[in-house]
């Protein structure tokens, strides 16, 4: 999964024992994640007001500084590493997720699709996402429970941006996505594998029917596989 290569990809180049590296890096992970959450906060707005396809919107103007701060925070972390070269290879995948696509298609006057343009808007959140499954599995000590809370988090971040990028296609389009609401039940459904009655009418609301069928089918078991994991420990404890 994206979500596990990301994590991984996201480790702390440096040890605990390290000292004051250690605490510098555990700071820009907390940065990242609170960048991360302004942009949610700002692309939630941008798609209940209706003003997805309008240029230069708010989002549009934080998202260039968010990404000028990713891209800063990767090679402060590279600095951080005692192999830089190696650290720029294992960790590439975190610059091509901090680059701001929207503010270069603008200065070079590149014609995508709205669909293409609208999905770019979210890489910068999947970089804030990855620092936020590094915090939570440094702050819990059992490595279980937090692998766990990062799958959770993860999984419910990906319920949501595909809920909002259902309800901007299909909304207007599909007479059965009127409100956000309707997006929510669709995305309930879909992700269990129940089957919703909602059926999508554009391209990029059938991929997003698919890609959330497929997360549901994957993320699932993983909670079985904890809830037996727990089961065993207590177990043994007694």
């Amino acid at each position: 999964m994206v979500t596990s290569s990301v994590s991984e990809s996201t480790a702390l180049p440096v040890s605990p024992e390290s000292g004051w590296r250690f605490t510098f890096a555990h700071v820009l992970n907390i940065l990242s994640m609170c960048a991360a959450l302004l942009l949610i906060v700002s692309i939630s707005l941008e798609a209940f007001s209706g003003q997805v396809f309008v240029a230069g919107t708010v989002y549009e103007r934080i998202q260039l500084w968010v990404c000028l701060y990713f891209l800063l925070d990767f090679f402060l972390l590279m600095l951080l590493a005692p192999k830089k070269m190696r650290f720029l290879l294992r960790h590439f995948l975190l610059v091509l997720l901090s680059i701001p696509y929207l503010s270069l298609i603008q200065l070079f006057s590149l014609s995508f699709s709205a669909e293409v343009l609208y999905v770019l808007k979210f890489l910068p959140i999947m970089r804030g996402g990855a620092a936020l499954v590094v915090l939570v599995k440094m702050v819990v000590a059992n490595r279980i429970t937090g692998l766990f809370v990062a799958y959770l988090v993860s999984f419910f971040s990906v319920v949501y941006f595909q809920t909002l990028i259902f309800f901007v296609f299909e909304n207007g389009v599909n007479p059965l996505v009127k409100t956000y609401y309707d997006a929510l039940w669709w995305a309930s459904m879909t992700v269990t594998t129940v089957g919703s009655n909602i059926v999508p009418e554009t391209t990029l609301g059938k991929v997003c029917t698919a890609l959330l069928a497929t997360c549901g089918m994957t993320i699932f078991p993983i909670f079985t596989v904890y809830i037996t994991s727990l089961v065993q420990r207590m177990n043994q404890s007694r």
